[in-house]
């Protein structure tokens, strides 16, 4: 190992803390599963990460919330996951990243999510609230990019942070509001064991403007 991998490695440990990794212990996730509301993502966008951050990013957030349930979207991340495999994250807990940061932003450790939480989507179904996105893009956080040019390497070949910006648009029984602009970080990583090509990892940091 170099330096520069050994100290990256020792710092993102060190930033696995035991209080988040005994939440994620403690809590369950759904059996991944798809369903006419969640497919799954096209193997054409699975080759690369750009793609897949992108087509991922719009199942996610086009929601009609009276017709779609917040169960069957978790069931879909599980389906859609890959396992995180930054140092100092147990194979235990590995799995359960992406659901976790999705529907428990508030676990030690968690970033705002777009998923909104159960008593929020009951609301948002009857509101009759509709959200779609448009002019989704994504490329590679700058920090990963540094990192990695700096010499350190994931354990994952194919691990990579893309950070996807696009607009958000929410309609309420026929009243559409101005489109607001969002930000969401996603993490991507192998989904050899589910599907091959790549999966999503966590996501976080969900801004909108």
């Amino acid at each position: 190992q170099t330096a520069i991998q050994k100290q990256v490695d020792a710092e993102l440990a060190k930033a696995e803390t035991a209080a988040s990794i005994a939440a994620a212990a403690q809590t369950s996730v759904p059996a991944p599963a798809t369903s006419k509301a969640y497919r799954s993502i096209p193997t054409a966008d699975r080759s690369d990460p750009t793609a897949y951050a992108i087509a991922f990013t719009t199942e996610l957030l086009d929601t009609n919330y009276a017709s779609q349930t917040r169960a069957a979207l978790l069931a879909w991340a599980e389906h859609e996951e890959a396992p995180n495999t930054l140092p100092g994250v147990p194979a235990s807990v590995a799995g359960k990243a992406l659901v976790l940061s999705l529907a428990d932003p508030n676990l030690p450790g968690g970033t705002p999510s777009p998923t909104p939480s159960p008593a929020q989507w009951s609301t948002d179904a009857e509101s009759g609230v509709v959200q779609r996105v448009s002019d989704v893009t994504a490329e590679v956080d700058p920090d990963w990019t540094q990192i990695v040019s700096e010499g350190w390497q994931p354990r994952d070949p194919l691990m990579t942070i893309e950070t996807v910006t696009g607009n958000v648009t929410i309609s309420t029984k026929g009243h559409t509001a101005a489109p607001e602009s969002f930000t969401l970080t996603l993490t991507l990583g192998s989904a050899a064991h589910l599907h091959g090509g790549y999966g999503a990892v966590a996501a976080g940091d969900w801004t909108v403007n």
